[in-house]
């Protein structure tokens, strides 16, 4: 499942890939007839009224990212896999891949270094992700948005 977050939701845009799916953030008109071109299949989020120039559109109504999960729970809990939660970078939404230690030592704090041993790179960003506290803290939060 792929979709496509306007510009009035980029945070829950963020929430999808933290879920593992595919979530365009398009902060221009531009940008969205952009993803509506060449991803054609992507579902569109939205908060505005009207026509979609997407065939497939859901509209949100919260302003509030946990609530928008919320609205979309019926949709996306069946396509939601365990393995691919936290597996995109929140920025790029591009796939992670694993990082050995001695890869991402310039990249992390110290402290990080020390306390951790597994982490996730984002070739395209070249951000580190690794399992700490807030980790668990948004694990807790999608469950009980999801559950």
């Amino acid at each position: 499942m792929r979709f496509v977050c306007d510009v009035m939701l980029g945070k829950l845009a963020k929430y999808l890939r933290i879920l593992g799916f595919d979530a365009v953030y398009a902060a221009s008109p531009a940008a969205l007839d952009r993803c509506r071109v060449h991803d054609g299949d992507r579902i569109l989020l939205t908060r505005r009224k009207g026509p979609s120039p997407f065939a497939r559109t859901v509209r949100i109504e919260s302003e509030n990212a946990a609530e928008q999960l919320r609205e979309m729970k019926a949709l996306i809990k069946p396509a939601i896999s365990r393995s691919a939660v936290f597996g995109r970078c929140i920025e790029c939404n591009v796939a992670l891949i694993e990082a050995g230690k001695a890869d991402v030592e310039p990249r992390i704090p110290e402290f990080v270094y020390h306390h951790y041993t597994r982490f996730k790179l984002c070739p395209s960003c070249m951000r580190v992700y690794w399992e700490g506290s807030h980790t668990h803290g948004m694990a807790a939060l999608l469950e009980e948005v999801l559950s």
